[in-house]
């Protein structure tokens, strides 16, 4: 199947500024739309602020790398019609505020496609097709990955074909390629087998990977434990995910003193 290309909306440009490039894949956070298993559970209106308490960490941490230059940034957002520069200069007008227009440091893709297989084959096709030699893609659920764990990864891809992070629950929070590789066709999003189906393909097409350290992503309640024990060691590493797990659990405290009054 032949990738759709996904649409830029800023800046249009077609030279990488680095070799690598970083995309993060991002929703709109409105209620209903982001994080609903996670609503099941703590109510969609809690569930999107958590999500933008991510996406503020998020911004704030690997703006300043991209504009640094230690890696190109791309958001790769959806639903395509939402005006996601605006979304991130709610959540963050500081660190927006540091992207030069057309420098190209950090760019805003639209996801195309239908399923998460085929929009993450197409933004990946796309970060080729830019003429970037390394592109790394990871959704915007784990708020505890770092800029140390995305560097890794591309140190990696100068010896690797393929870079693989595993969460907890056998999927994955970052593939990274060098080159472009269709390594997610036959992939089943969204089970316990996604990592190992990505893996497997990889290795039916003869590249090497190289498998970085796992971490956790927030899908549903009770991975709010991880979160919460992980940012107790480190709470400014996320701050406004700290804010935010403690302004959940003082809804949940008080909507069960409600329940038993």
């Amino acid at each position: 199947m032949t990738p759709i290309v996904p649409r830029p909306i800023h800046p249009a440009r077609t030279v990488p500024r680095r070799p690598n490039l970083l995309m993060i894949a991002a929703r709109e956070p409105t209620p209903g739309f982001t994080k609903t298993r996670l609503g099941l559970a703590i109510g969609m209106e809690a569930a999107a602020n958590l999500y933008r308490a991510f996406l503020t960490d998020l911004i704030d941490r690997f703006t300043p790398a991209a504009v640094s230059g230690a890696f190109d940034l791309a958001w790769a957002f959806t639903p395509a019609c939402c005006d996601f520069p605006e979304v991130l200069s709610a959540l963050s007008p500081a660190s927006v505020r540091v992207i030069v227009p057309g420098e190209g440091a950090v760019r805003f893709v639209a996801q195309e496609g239908e399923g998460w297989d085929v929009r993450q084959r197409n933004l990946l096709a796309w970060g080729h097709a830019q003429g970037y030699e390394r592109v790394i893609l990871t959704a915007s659920d784990s708020p505890q990955m770092t800029v140390a764990t995305v560097c890794a990864a591309f140190a990696a891809l100068a010896t690797h074909d393929v870079a693989l992070g595993r969460v907890h629950d056998g999927g994955y929070y970052l593939i990274g390629l060098r080159g472009f590789h269709d390594v997610l066709t036959g992939v089943p999003m969204s089970t316990v087998t996604a990592a190992d189906a990505l893996r497997s393909r990889a290795d039916a097409l003869s590249l090497s990977v190289a498998e970085l350290p796992p971490t956790f992503d927030i899908d549903e309640a009770a991975d709010l434990d991880l979160l919460r024990a992980a940012l107790a060691h480190d709470p400014a590493l996320a701050p406004a995910t700290s804010e935010a797990l403690r302004a959940v659990a003082a809804e949940r405290v008080a909507g069960a003193g409600v329940l038993t009054a």
